[in-house]
């Protein structure tokens, strides 16, 4: 089956916990290229999603975009570097008492400081959220692989149509060629009969000649070849 290199499908799968859509684009390449863009605490399932689509198509390359839609509040840990907000407290009171300069160092100062006070997902088993993922992934190149075949029939057709035309341009041209030999013939026949009126020829000369110059204008040959071509490509 004649399959189109270019294609688009998109997947979605919904969790208790989030909802996930996939979209694949895939244009003609040599070989398998997969790019992927995924939310940042996904990344570390690129790997798994190439091998996916790498399983499933032979050549191409694939650009798929992962979106995730949280249905709830996920896990957060609230991190405090204690020994750095230690050294920060100390540098500024003795920056305080230094230069004279009054004021009250707050928590609520503290915690504006990206370097002291950060707030973290904590790391999602691989194997549990690839399950909730791969449902709309296999979605998407289920997708993509119906719009490849729908594309791929609607060129074979075309392909097929145009074959049509040579098939019957050809049947055409190889009808007419033995006259058109036989007048191409003729037509040397007078030019040479023209010119022996004024220059003396060997007829037996002339005429050897004129048979050469004749069959190379005979496209048998050429169109049996060109014949057999057009069958095998309607074979592929």
């Amino acid at each position: 089956m004649l399959k189109s290199m270019t294609g688009f499908g998109r997947g979605e799968h919904t969790t208790p916990r989030a909802h996930y859509r996939v979209e694949v684009q895939a244009v003609n390449h040599r070989f398998v290229e997969v790019r992927a863009r995924l939310p940042r605490r996904l990344w570390r399932l690129e790997h798994q999603i190439q091998r996916e689509v790498q399983h499933r198509f032979g050549r191409g390359r694939f650009d798929v975009h992962l979106s995730e839609r949280l249905l709830t509040d996920p896990p957060r840990m609230i991190r405090v570097d204690r020994a750095a907000a230690r050294e920060f407290v100390a540098a500024v009171r003795a920056l305080q008492e230094e230069l004279g300069i009054p004021g009250v160092l707050s928590v609520e100062a503290l915690a504006t400081l990206r370097d002291l006070v950060s707030v973290e997902e904590p790391e999602e088993e691989t194997g549990a959220v690839w399950e909730e993922i791969r449902p709309a992934l296999e979605q998407a190149l289920a997708d993509l692989e119906a719009m490849r075949e729908k594309e791929g029939a609607a060129l074979s057709a075309e392909l097929r149509h145009r074959l049509g035309l040579l098939e019957r341009g050809l049947a055409a041209v190889l009808a007419r060629a033995p006259e058109t030999v036989a007048a191409y013939r003729a037509r040397l026949q007078e030019r040479v009969a023209a010119l022996a009126a004024a220059v003396p020829l060997e007829p037996g000369r002339v005429e050897q000649e004129v048979v050469l110059f004749a069959d190379r204008a005979d496209i048998t040959e050429e169109g049996a070849r060109l014949a057999s071509h057009l069958a095998q490509f309607r074979d592929l």
